[in-house]
């Protein structure tokens, strides 16, 4: 028994009504999946114009034009360098994030280093005859060891961090060439 999403029963019907309703049905199907988001490869990037560019559209085109000629010139400009602007700005973020957390964690670097120093200290003390003051001692010089131990894994964290910025300047001012030429070469005035 065929069923019509709308009207049921399709026996019910006539025939040349039937094939009416089939072909209906048919057109409402390649109108929602017309309607779905596209691929993967081809999504919508949150901005289709990430500098900031200020664009004149030179032969009047259409804002919905703009549009679809920005959104061509980011897909164009990311074919050509092979790189998404919105992507690695994510996986940017992404890293900074784990550093600035790993650094966080780094911060009790003295602390720890002391702690551990006071337990050393302190069973040299006890051999020694003085566990206080071996205690003192092995956190002093433990404190000091992992604090420069810290501070000298956030240099390395800030540093790593910087160079990946830069790459990320560079590798955008190269894209948004392309971008801008895309642009011109639609008839806007890009700036």
């Amino acid at each position: 028994m065929m069923k019509s999403p709308v009207f049921g029963d399709v026996r019910r019907l006539g025939a040349a009504t039937a094939i009416l309703v089939a072909l209906g049905s048919m057109a409402t199907a390649d109108a929602v999946s017309a309607q779905q988001p596209p691929p993967v490869d081809q999504a919508v990037p949150p901005s289709t114009n990430p500098t900031e560019r200020v664009i004149y559209p030179e032969d009047g085109q259409t804002g919905e034009q703009q549009l679809s000629d920005q959104l061509e010139c980011y897909r164009w400009s990311t074919q050509q360098t092979g790189w998404d602007p919105h992507q690695a700005e994510a996986a940017l973020r992404s890293k900074h994030s784990r550093a600035t957390a790993q650094m966080e964690g780094s911060r009790g670097g003295a602390i720890g280093g002391a702690a551990r120093g006071a337990l050393a200290g302190l069973a040299i003390g006890a051999i020694a005859g003085d566990a206080g003051k071996g205690a003192a001692i092995g956190a002093t010089a433990g404190g000091l060891t992992g604090g420069m131990r810290s501070q000298r894994q956030r240099q390395q964290t800030q540093a790593q961090f910087d160079r990946d910025l830069k790459a990320f300047q560079d590798q955008l001012a190269v894209w948004d060439r392309n971008y801008a030429a895309c642009m011109q070469a639609r008839k806007y005035v890009v700036n």
